[in-house]
C-alpha cells in the first residue's frame, strides 16, 4: 500500500531495502544520480548548503586573480604593450577582465542571497573561463620566453573539485575540458620541438590531476549522498503517523505554515479543512481499539486516493482527527473535493452498529478559505468552528465556513498579476 507522502512528496531513495519496501517508492539506481525528483532535491540541497564555502573560494579566487592582473601588467609592460597594439597582450588583459567580472557576478549573487537557480552553470563558466585564460597566458610566457608557472593549472583542476555546488559529473566536466582545452591550445600555439615536448609532459599530468582529483571527489559525493539520504529518512520518520502513513500533526503544520506563506506572496486561494471521524469513540467501544486502528488506516487510504497536487497536505492531527490543505483552490472547487472524499469514506462501507447516523462510517469536515491575511492558527479555528457546526447539522457532510475577505484577497491578486 502507498501512503500519501508518497502521493505528495518526491519520491526518496533509502540506505536500506527494508526502508524501501515498508515506503514502496524507492528504486535503487546506480552511480551518483537519484531518481529526478529527488535528484533536483538534492541538488538545491547541496546548493543551499555549500553556499558559504563557495562563497569564501570566490572570494579567495578573486583576490589571487587580481594579483595574476597586476603581474601581467608588470611583467607584460601592459600599458606600453597596449599601445604597441600587441594583440596577444590585448587578449590577454581582455580575458583577465572578462574572467574577473564573471567570478564578481556569483560573488554578489552569494552575498546578496539572490541566487538563480541555475548558479551551478555561472560557477562553471567561471572555473572554464579561469582554466582557459591561464592556459592562454601561460602559453603566450613560453612564446616570449617569461618565466611561468604550468603548476597553476594543476592546482586549477584539483580547485574545480572543491565545495562550490557542483555536482561529481558537472566538477569532472569542467575539469576534463580545463585539460583537453589547455592540451590543445598549447600544441596549437607552440610550435618549437623544446616546448612541445614539456607541454605533452604537462599535458599527461593535467589528465592524471583529472582521474586523481575526480576519484576523491566522487568518494566524497557519495558519502554526501548517503547523508542526504539517512536525514531524509530521520525527516521522513519524525514528520509520519505510523499508524496511517501520512503526515503526522508536526508534519502538517509545518507544510501548511510554508504554504500559506506561499500562497500569500502568490496571491493564490487556499482552503484548509479538517476532518473527524463520525461517533469514533463509539467504534472503538464496540469494535475494539485494533479494528479502530484499521479503520483509521483504511481512511488514511482512501484520503490518499483523493487527487493531490504537489502542494497539497494530509497529516493525521490525533486520534480521529485529519487536517487537509488544499492549495491553489477555491471556495468552489475545494468544497467539491471534499465532497468526494466524504463520499469515497462512505463507499468503503466500513461497519458501526453503534452509530446513530448511519449503518457504517462516516466522517464530517469542517472547512475555511484563506482570506490571505490570517495565520494558520486563526484558519485552524475558523474550520474547526464550521467542523462543529457540522455535526450539529447532522455530521457525514462539508461544512464550509468562506472568509469575507477571501473575495478581495483573490481580486487584489488578479490585479497584481
Amino acid at each position: 500500500m502507498h501512503s500519501l507522502r508518497n502521493n505528495l512528496a518526491p519520491e526518496r531513495e533509502v540506505p536500506a531495502e527494508g526502508d524501501a519496501a515498508r515506503t514502496g517508492a524507492v528504486r535503487r539506481l546506480d552511480g551518483l544520480r537519484f531518481e529526478p525528483k529527488l535528484e533536483s532535491e538534492y541538488r538545491l540541497h547541496m546548493r543551499a548548503d555549500q553556499q558559504t564555502s563557495t562563497l569564501v573560494c570566490l572570494v579567495t579566487a578573486l583576490g589571487i586573480w587580481l594579483v595574476f592582473i597586476g603581474l601581467d601588467f608588470t611583467r607584460l609592460d601592459g600599458w606600453a604593450a597596449l599601445a604597441a597594439g600587441d594583440l596577444d597582450v590585448a587578449v590577454a588583459i581582455a580575458l583577465r577582465l572578462a574572467t574577473l567580472a564573471a567570478l564578481l557576478i556569483p560573488i554578489c549573487m552569494l552575498a546578496t542571497e539572490r541566487l538563480p537557480r541555475a548558479d551551478h552553470r555561472l560557477s562553471m563558466l567561471v572555473l572554464a573561463l579561469i582554466g582557459g585564460t591561464c592556459a592562454f597566458i601561460a602559453n603566450m610566457f613560453k612564446l616570449r620566453g617569461l618565466p611561468q608557472a604550468d603548476i597553476a593549472q594543476l592546482v586549477i583542476i584539483a580547485a574545480v573539485f572543491l565545495p562550490l555546488g557542483l555536482t561529481f559529473l558537472q566538477s569532472f566536466g569542467v575539469a576534463l575540458f580545463i585539460a583537453v582545452f589547455t592540451t590543445g591550445l598549447g600544441f596549437a600555439m607552440l610550435g618549437e620541438p623544446a616546448h612541445l615536448i614539456e607541454h605533452g609532459r604537462l599535458s599527461v599530468l593535467l589528465f592524471f590531476a583529472v582521474f586523481v582529483s575526480a576519484v576523491g571527489a566522487w568518494l566524497r559525493e557519495r558519502a554526501q549522498r548517503d547523508q542526504f539520504l539517512l536525514r531524509r529518512l530521520l525527516h521522513d520518520r519524525a514528520m509520519s503517523d505510523s499508524l496511517t502513513g501520512i503526515a503526522n500533526r508536526r508534519g502538517f503544520e509545518e507544510h501548511a505554515v510554508s504554504a500559506l506563506q506561499q500562497a500569500r506572496r502568490d496571491g493564490v486561494p487556499v482552503v484548509f479543512a479538517i476532518l473527524d471521524v463520525d461517533h469514533f469513540k463509539r467504534y472503538n467501544d464496540y469494535y475494539g481499539h485494533q479494528a479502530g486502528d484499521a479503520a483509521l488506516t483504511l481512511i488514511a487510504h482512501a484520503i490518499a486516493a483523493a487527487g493531490w497536487r504537489p502542494m497539497d497536505m494530509a497529516g493525521r492531527l490525533g486520534g480521529e482527527e485529519f487536517g487537509l490543505l488544499l492549495y491553489d483552490a477555491t471556495s468552489e472547487k475545494g468544497a467539491a473535493r471534499l465532497e468526494g472524499l466524504v463520499a469515497a469514506v462512505e463507499e468503503l462501507a466500513i461497519e458501526h452498529a453503534a452509530s446513530p447516523t448511519t449503518s457504517h462510517l462516516t466522517v464530517s469536515l469542517g472547512a475555511a478559505a484563506f482570506d490571505g491575511r490570517e495565520s494558520a492558527a486563526e484558519l485552524y479555528r475558523r474550520a474547526d468552528a464550521a467542523l462543529y457546526a457540522g455535526k450539529a447539522l447532522g455530521r457525514n457532510r462539508v461544512e464550509f465556513s468562506p472568509s469575507s475577505r477571501q473575495a478581495a484577497f483573490l481580486a487584489e491578486a488578479r490585479r497584481r498579476a
